[in-house]
Formats: C-alpha cells, sequence, structure tokens
C-alpha cells in the first residue's frame, strides 16, 4: 500500500488508525479459513449459505490485514465497501489484484441475495470460493 492511499483513506475518513492487534487478526485469520471448510460440505445444499460463507472469508482475511497493521474501517461508513477499498489498496504488492477486483462484485450480490432475494447460482459460488482461496491464502502468508 502507498502512503499516499492509506493517507487519503484515512483522511476522507473511511479508515481509522488503532493499535495494531496480532491476536485479533490470528482470530480473524482462523475464522476465515474455518468459513473455508464450512463451505465444502454445504455447497451442494445450500449454495446461498455457501456463497456467504466464501464471501465472509474474504472479508475476515482483509479485517485481519488491517488489524495487524493498526487500521480499522470507521463505523457508519459502509464498511464492506470500505473493506473492500482497503484491500485494494493495501494488498495489491501479494499477487490476488484480479481476485480483490471483484470483492465488490461478490459485496453486491451478497446484498441482493440477502435483502432482495435473489438467487445464488452454482457459478457464484465457485467463483466465490476460488477468490476465498487465494485472498485468505495470500494475507496468512503475508501476515506469517
Amino acid at each position: 500500500m502507498t502512503a499516499e492511499q492509506l493517507d487519503e483513506l484515512i483522511r476522507e475518513g473511511a479508515l481509522e488508525r488503532v493499535p495494531r492487534d496480532g491476536a485479533a487478526a490470528g482470530r480473524d485469520l482462523a475464522a476465515a479459513r474455518a468459513h473455508l471448510q464450512s463451505l465444502e460440505p454445504v455447497s451442494a445444499t445450500d449454495p446461498i449459505g455457501a456463497f456467504a460463507l466464501a464471501y465472509e472469508a474474504i472479508r475476515k482475511a482483509i479485517v485481519a490485514h488491517m488489524r495487524a497493521n493498526g487500521l480499522r474501517v470507521r463505523a457508519s461508513r459502509g464498511g464492506h465497501y470500505q473493506t473492500g477499498r482497503y484491500a485494494l489498496a493495501a494488498l495489491e504488492s501479494l499477487g490476488v489484484t484480479e481476485h480483490l477486483l471483484v470483492f465488490e462484485d461478490l459485496r453486491r450480490l451478497r446484498n441482493k441475495s440477502a435483502y432482495e432475494a435473489v438467487l445464488v447460482e452454482d457459478v457464484d459460488v465457485a467463483e466465490a470460493v476460488a477468490h476465498a482461496r487465494a485472498i485468505v491464502a495470500a494475507v496468512e502468508a503475508d501476515l506469517s
């Protein structure tokens, strides 16, 4: 992440500095891994649930990265949207930019599924799972 990008997100109020918290980051990464394991058995019978777990695995991994770097999304600023913005700025050097670019699309589909009863297709689940695995692995490697 460039200092300019980080400063801009903080200046506009999207993020705020907090103490670094490696223990919380570790718990978030553990939750992300658990989501990835949990979605496998349910994906055939509950694609919406599997999609939600894949999405949450991505989000938790990004939040873990934020916590480890002493940042968090400010309340009432569109938390998941701002999380995606942080990811694009902070994780681009990890080689997963193509996976991060779809986070906003996944967020929108998640919202439509949750609030508008839009169905999630098997192809959506497969795509979300592939992105989640790549992002979680990249964040784990970066924080270890």
